[in-house]
């Protein structure tokens, strides 16, 4: 009988942030990294709020001169 994987939690938290990037599955993720597609699908929700905060988006700002 084959033994449980034990992974890092920062490798979880690894895994967990490149599916939630843009264009990303979580299937395409688990074939990446040798995992079962439902191993990482049971990660998203407990390590989703360990991910650091995304930073501000840059928003152009078009300034109008002041008229007298």
């Amino acid at each position: 009988m084959r033994q449980r994987s034990s992974y890092p939690e920062p490798f979880k938290v690894q895994v967990v942030q490149e599916c939630l990037q843009p264009g990303a599955t979580v299937s395409s993720v688990a074939i990446r990294h040798g995992i079962n597609a439902n191993v990482i699908r049971k990660w998203l929700p407990l390590y989703r709020d360990q991910l650091p905060a995304a930073l501000p988006a840059f928003v152009p700002l078009r300034a109008t001169p002041k008229r007298p």
